[in-house]
């Protein structure tokens, strides 16, 4: 392959990673951005909202472990695409249920599972598909997205009123679920991407190759700044409103 054409193809499966993930990370942050508006309505309740981040956290990791494993034998374009439009159907879920505190719970919670199924294929995709040179590059652009997604729901929360919100997001992960189920397709047709099947293989060493590049020392500041990242930003919202006294709309 030409080296035009590795870029061509970087950037067209670059692309669409940047755009899957940033409506994942827009559904994640929805919660927090008009969580001071319904705590003020008496939609929910501090306690509620606190809840629900809890339940959707939990079942996000949850999904992270199982559905790293499907990802290595079910095709990436199926995993973002269902895990994308499953999504959407829980969040809307969410907003036509809201009166329903248990259909509530349960719709967000599995919407975390659902958005789950999209990182570790998405990764997979990446890593297979581009030269060396440019995954890193591919990689940081959806990191990117996670971190442009934030304002971006911050933005809609404060035009528009916590319903709407939820509704757009319902959209935007459907619409775009679907158009990762098509153009995947278009570019396996192409071969710009293909699926490579991994088999469970055990080898020897695993665990000592792992703990001399030093995993434990990378776990534990991945644990610790997804904490601290999570935590804070989720209740930023939430603080501004209660504690500085700002209401939801500024």
């Amino acid at each position: 392959m030409s080296n035009k054409s590795a870029i061509k193809q970087a950037i067209m499966i670059g692309c669409m990673c940047f755009a899957s993930y940033l409506s994942v990370y827009v559904a994640k942050n929805v919660l927090s951005a008009v969580s001071p508006e319904m705590i003020e309505k008496g939609i929910l309740t501090t306690e509620n909202v606190g809840r629900l981040s809890s339940a959707y956290f939990i079942f996000y990791a949850i999904g992270q472990l199982i559905n790293g494993k499907i990802g290595d034998i079910i095709k990436s374009k199926y995993m973002i695409g269902f895990g994308l439009v499953l999504a959407g159907i829980c969040s809307m879920l969410f907003l036509t249920c809201i009166n329903s505190i248990t259909v509530v719970y349960v719709s967000y919670s599995l919407m975390g599972f659902f958005l789950s199924m999209i990182f570790g294929p998405m990764t997979k995709t990446v890593s297979e598909n581009t030269d060396s040179k440019y995954t890193q590059r591919c990689s940081l652009g959806y990191t990117f997205a996670s971190f442009l997604a934030s304002p971006i729901a911050g933005i809609l929360a404060s035009v528009m009123i916590w319903s709407s919100v939820f509704r757009i997001c319902s959209f935007l992960l459907i619409v775009m679920g679907v158009v990762c189920l098509v153009v995947f397709s278009l570019f396996e047709k192409k071969g710009i991407i293909s699926h490579n099947n991994i088999k469970n293989k055990k080898a020897k060493g695993d665990v000592r190759l792992l703990v001399k590049n030093r995993i434990i020392k990378f776990m534990a500041f991945a644990v610790i700044t997804g904490v601290v990242r999570t935590t804070i930003v989720f209740w930023m919202p939430t603080y501004i409103s209660q504690y500085l006294g700002f209401s939801p709309q500024k």
